[in-house]
């Protein structure tokens, strides 16, 4: 089976834009960890559902992050990235749906919650990249 050959210039910004994407996962599941506990007491249950989503977001993405340090087969890098970023591409597509905006463009939202922004921005184009370096990275047979 190929596997990803690391050492080459699309490999090493396809895994450094995937630390990029862990990180911006992690930061997105302390947000939705917070709103998950306070949820609880009180709360939404969009909230409980947007914190198993980026618990899996940040499963695919750090367990592909893993197996990319031991060689990963091409095929497994490309399902994982994109699994990664469907996870997190999916709270803010029901937030759309529900309210109508897209809160990740507007300023107010990262005033009011910089982790969550910083989070989706760097989670999403962190995988978005990481998938097409994927992509376009050179297997070894």
């Amino acid at each position: 089976m190929a596997k990803l050959k690391i050492t080459s210039p699309a490999g090493m910004l396809g895994l450094l834009f995937l630390i990029a994407g862990v990180v911006g996962a992690v930061f997105q599941f302390i947000y939705f960890y917070l709103k998950a506990f306070q949820f609880t007491f009180y709360g939404d249950p969009w909230d409980l559902i947007f914190f198993i989503i980026s618990i899996a977001a940040m499963a695919f993405l750090g367990l592909l992050f893993l197996i990319s340090l031991f060689g990963s087969p091409k095929a497994l890098w490309i399902i994982f990235a994109f699994l990664g970023l469907a996870c997190v591409i999916v709270p803010p597509i029901i937030v759309v749906i529900q309210t109508g905006t897209f809160v990740y463009i507007e300023m107010g939202w990262y005033t009011l919650i910089p982790m969550d922004f910083i989070g989706f921005w760097l989670a999403a184009g962190g995988s978005l990249l990481a998938l097409i370096f994927g992509i376009f990275t050179p297997s070894k047979y």
